[in-house]
This record gives structure tokens, sequence and C-alpha cells, in this order.
């Protein structure tokens, strides 16, 4: 069964056959949408690989790939609410967490869902790239005050997943649908 992966933060000059190439190391490409503009300009391109496991594969070796000068990042289009958090996913959320110096509640569950919706390697990607934007000047607010590394890391991800994913990351507060929360 077909396994439908979101590709984004693609640069413009990307084509449909250099992501389809990029793609097909990791399993056979059955369909790919041509990169359109999704958010605030981003650019994003849905990926269809033959089977779950050729799309996991190509998920975990993806993620943070630069591609024209830009760190691919990879989702799934549709996320499995089915399964629970494994322990390795659990791990490298706990790990995100401490790194990104986070202590709140809601950005913790954020955390998590994050890398339960779009796999550990996308949330561990995003983490490097915040950290490593917060160490150069950072990223300002509409504000005009200075973004913390969480908040880079989530503005990050916002633009950066699937529809679905960003929905239950932001709107429901990275509460999965049909879990309890105390």
């Amino acid at each position: 069964m077909a396994t439908a992966l979101f590709a984004a933060n693609l640069d413009e000059q990307v084509t449909a056959e250099e992501l389809r190439a990029l793609f097909a190391e990791h399993g056979e490409v059955v369909a790919l949408g041509t990169p359109v503009a999704y958010r605030s300009g981003e650019l994003g391109a849905v990926v269809e690989m033959a089977s779950e496991k050729q799309a996991t594969r190509a998920l975990n070796a993806l993620n943070g790939v630069e591609l024209h000068g830009r760190r691919l990042t990879v989702s799934y289009l549709v996320p499995d609410l089915d399964k629970d958090l494994t322990p390795r996913q659990r791990k490298t959320a706990e790990e995100i967490v401490a790194r990104l110096e986070e202590t709140e509640e809601k950005p913790l569950r954020q955390i998590e869902a994050i890398v339960y919706l779009c796999g550990g390697q996308f949330a561990q990607a995003l983490a490097e790239e915040a950290l490593a934007l917060d160490a150069q000047e950072g990223l300002m607010t509409t504000e005009g005050t200075r973004r913390t590394t969480g908040g880079i890391f989530f503005y990050l991800a916002r633009f950066r997943m699937s529809p679905e994913a960003r929905r239950i990351v932001y709107n429901r507060k990275g509460k999965l649908p049909g879990r309890q929360y105390g």
C-alpha cells in the first residue's frame, strides 16, 4: 500500500525530476506532485512511495539533507494516529526538549506531537537548524523581539509539516485525537 509524504522547505529551483530522483534512492516513487507554494511562499511537494517501509526509509534518510542550500524536511502527509509513541520517539522528544530548554506543558506536548506525527529525524533536523540560527543572529518576532530557541524551532516547524500535522500541533496544541490529557 502506497504512503504519501510531504516534502517541505524546497528551493524554488528544485525540479520534480530532481525530487523524484532523490526519493527514488530510498524506494519506488509511485506519484509526485509538482513543488508548489503551500504557505507564506514556502514550497512543498507530495511524494507517494510504494510502501510504508519505503516511505519511512525516505523520511529517515532525507530529513535535514541540504538541497539547493536548504534543509529538506519530510513528514507523513496524513499521520497514522492509531500508534502509540515508541520509547525511542519518547527519548527523542525528551532530548529535543532538553536542547531547546523548554519547560512549559504546552510546548512539551507539541514537541512530542511533532516527533509522533512527523518522525524523530524531522524534529531533530529542525532542532539542529533552530540551534544554528539561534547561535548566529536568531530570528525576530513581528514585534521586534528575539525568538527563543524553542520559538525558532516552532516557527520552522509550522511551515514544514503537512497541513494535517500542523493542525494537530498548533490548533489542538499538540493534543492527539482520541487521547486523554490531564
